[in-house]
């Protein structure tokens, strides 16, 4: 894993990550709310409808939500905050879908979500280098 200051939106990449809740609201939306995920809404229309989809038929996992846009569930459950087990988990699952692909990650669980990235940057260290944490800017 390599790390980049950049506009995820802006560079070059196969897929960007969208550090995600698993929380919905009780018609099935994907609470999107902060950061690069409210962004996300912003920009690709009905995008929190198709994560809650997601979510309720297949779990609090990393999922294309659309082309080169992942889901990274970053806590388990609405108000149960950042978790480095989760995040753990689902850099596992994200190397599974990725491979050598380029790949954006925003710090997951660090700016909205107040964990200290030297802690999550150590579960994260087994990633190729072509995923690229990063800094959102």
């Amino acid at each position: 894993m390599l790390e980049k200051d950049c506009n995820i939106w802006i560079e070059s990449a196969d897929f960007r990550c969208i550090p995600t809740t698993g929380a919905t609201t009780p018609d099935g939306v994907a609470i999107m709310d902060f950061g690069v995920a409210a962004e996300a809404v912003r920009k690709f229309a009905g995008i929190d409808i198709d994560l809650g989809h997601l979510i309720k038929s297949r779990g609090n996992h990393v999922h294309q939500i659309r082309p080169g846009v992942l889901s990274f569930p970053v806590q388990q459950y609405a108000w149960s905050g950042p978790n480095l087990q989760i995040i753990e988990r689902s850099a596992k699952q994200l190397a599974a879908i990725v491979g050598p692909s380029k790949t954006l990650l925003p710090r997951p669980g660090c700016a909205p979500g107040q964990l200290n990235w030297e802690d999550v940057k150590k579960v994260l260290e087994f990633l190729p280098d072509t995923v690229l944490a990063i800094r959102h800017l």
